[in-house]
């Protein structure tokens, strides 16, 4: 009287989604950081994990869809996050760009 369970893999997109969405959020925070030149280094290596995150989710999800895996929670996350960050990082790139004149004007003042 043995069962037959089968156990269903949890998509390993899923988990590539969800290790890039923690870096993602790791990196973006330490770059936020009062510490000189973190940003330089987070924010790109942020960006792209992000990237990452964003891209691996939606193919996982997709993949779940077909297969029947586990692991749709963690693509979920790992896309959110991804996006998220995509959009966290667009903002602060238009701030910059909103910001440069004055803080040029700024800069020249201070050199008087």
């Amino acid at each position: 009287m043995t069962e037959n369970t089968s156990i269903i893999p949890t998509n390993t997109n899923a988990i590539i989604s969800l290790s890039s969405a923690i870096l993602t959020v790791i990196s973006f925070y330490v770059g936020i950081a009062p510490i000189p030149l973190t940003g330089l280094a987070c924010f790109p290596a942020s960006a792209m994990l992000g990237i990452a995150a964003l891209a691996t989710g939606l193919v996982s999800l997709r993949q779940i869809r077909v297969s029947g895996e586990k692991g749709r929670t963690l693509a979920l996350f790992g896309a959110w996050v991804g996006g998220l960050t995509m959009l966290a990082g667009l903002c602060m790139i238009v701030a910059w760009i909103l910001l440069l004149p004055e803080i040029a004007h700024f800069i020249l003042q201070i050199m008087k």
